[in-house]
């Protein structure tokens, strides 16, 4: 199997080469590091990561990991994972402007990053790039956003299957994806499938 390519963006050095450390034990590969948003335009450029994982601070300067992130969005559309320490209210509403795939809290432990990465890579890869940016950009203006899994789940409710399908797709429980369910209703503000999908066709 082929590893998926990750870059990573981050300005301290000791922590993006620990990073990159968890990353070759849990079987990814990866091709670059950038310490700051020049290297890592310069990075994007070349087109070689399936992923990037962007520190939200990135030292001083105009552009900080947030600036990074909606140019990786308006222009590269790769999926990315915002590293950071700050937990604010203001940089969270910031973060969310741009549609990450994940948010990755440091310090972190290596399963943490593995299970972050999988699901990040497993959503983006089986939405088409249209209707992942919809569906994230949909996620970002509720005042709660839904999960990975949530989302997931958003995605097949759209694609018209029952929970029971659902249920085998995921390997889980009815049970489990009727909460989820329930979950994505209530954060959504709907009572049912329809007005779901009106909500987010009207997004």
């Amino acid at each position: 199997m082929s590893k998926f390519s990750i870059l990573i963006v981050e300005d301290e050095p000791l922590i993006a080469h620990d990073l990159e450390a968890a990353l070759n034990n849990l079987d990814y590969s990866v091709c670059g590091i950038a310490y700051n948003p020049t290297m890592a335009l310069d990075k994007l450029a070349q087109r070689q990561a399936d992923l990037v994982i962007l520190d939200v601070h990135l030292g001083t300067g105009l552009a900080d990991g947030i600036s990074i992130g909606q140019v990786i969005q308006d222009k590269f559309h790769l999926p990315f994972i915002y590293l950071t320490s700050f937990t604010d209210r203001s940089t969270l509403d910031r973060a969310k402007e741009t549609y990450p795939m994940a948010y990755l809290v440091k310090p972190f432990e290596e399963d943490e990053l593995f299970r972050t990465l999988e699901i990040a890579l497993h959503t983006f890869s089986r939405l088409n790039p249209r209707t992942s940016n919809d569906l994230l950009r949909f996620n970002a203006k509720l005042a709660e956003p839904l999960s990975a899994k949530e989302m997931e789940v958003l995605a097949d409710l759209l694609a018209c299957l029952t929970n029971r399908q659902i249920a085998e797709k995921h390997f889980l429980s009815v049970n489990t994806i009727g909460t989820h369910v329930k979950n994505i209703f209530a954060k959504c503000g709907v009572g049912g499938r329809m007005e779901l999908l009106m909500a987010v066709k009207g997004s």
